[in-house]
């Protein structure tokens, strides 16, 4: 009797204090982005097992699980890839992550989840939390997401509106003219566009975290999207709600960023990375503040 009430009593805890992370990757990216920067690895390294990739099929929402690894050390704590059509609307891939999120919270209805997105994967990962918060994230970490809008994306509609937007299948750069509902919603924020409107709904009670590159950095910074357009705090509903950390890097994904989300994430049950800051400031060049609303 007793042995059976330890086993229940370690499975509804293993249930509590579990967290499922998901990672999104942004405009052109694909799964595979996470490992290519390194980020996937030191998760896997540092508590967090691989649990699989989704993918939406015929059936719906659909986890494609890896094979068995011998070498792995088993962990509560699981982190996920999702499969996603990056260069259309954030409507429509909010579709595909919705779906997935819903199939995760069936796996795991009690447990914390946590989401990562990187550029306009950030701002899918908020819109959906805006749109779904019963999915009831726990956390939202964005990387060099344009909160509050891009030039490029100004630029983009321009191609596209352009005589060059003709040209392009013919020079393999077709993208651009599959991309412009995207442009659209991810144009500088201002009234009756879609970030004006996403900025201004009641966000669901969370955690808020932005990477924002430094307009300064040595790495020779964000020619994407501009610093202020990163602040999770600039987004008019989570004004005095959000924190960022400002890092010196380029747009795109880092293993130095792998090292951040680990600090971010690791929870009372696993060690705290709290050395990292040390790490960026003395072997990777990377600065790392706190900013507080002012």
């Amino acid at each position: 009797m007793k042995l059976l009430l330890f086993f229940w009593l370690l499975l509804v805890s293993t249930q509590v204090f579990s967290s499922q992370l998901v990672l999104i990757q942004g405009y052109l990216g694909g799964p595979s982005s996470w490992s290519d920067s390194g980020i996937a690895q030191q998760l896997d390294a540092n508590g967090w097992n691989y649990a699989g990739e989704f993918i939406y099929a015929s059936d719906g929402a659909r986890l494609l699980s890896p094979g068995f690894s011998a070498n792995r050390q088993p962990s509560a704590h699981k982190f996920y890839r999702v499969s996603l059509p990056t260069e259309s609307a954030i409507q429509n891939q909010a579709f595909y992550l919705t779906a997935y999120l819903k199939k995760l919270r069936e796996y795991y209805p009690q447990q914390d989840v946590l989401l990562v997105g990187h550029s306009a994967g950030g701002v899918l990962a908020r819109y959906v939390m805006v749109q779904q918060p019963q999915l009831n994230i726990k956390m939202l970490i964005t990387i060099a997401s344009p909160h509050l809008g891009t030039d490029s994306a100004e630029i983009g509609k321009l191609v596209g509106n352009s005589p060059l937007a003709f040209i392009a299948p013919m020079i393999g750069a077709n993208t651009i003219n599959r991309s412009q509902d995207l442009y659209s919603d991810l144009l500088p924020e201002m009234p009756h566009r879609f970030l004006y409107w996403l900025n201004r709904q009641p966000h669901p009670e969370a955690e808020y975290i932005s990477i924002v590159r430094d307009q300064q950095s040595l790495a020779g910074g964000d020619f994407i999207v501009s610093q202020d357009s990163q602040y999770l705090e600039n987004v008019y509903s989570l004004r005095y709600r959000a924190r960022s950390y400002v890092v010196q890097g380029n747009h795109g994904l880092s293993f130095a960023d792998g090292l951040i989300l680990l600090d971010l994430i690791n929870t009372k049950s696993m060690p705290r990375l709290s050395d990292n800051i040390q790490i960026f400031e003395t072997t990777t060049a990377i600065k790392m503040n706190g900013v507080t609303p002012g």
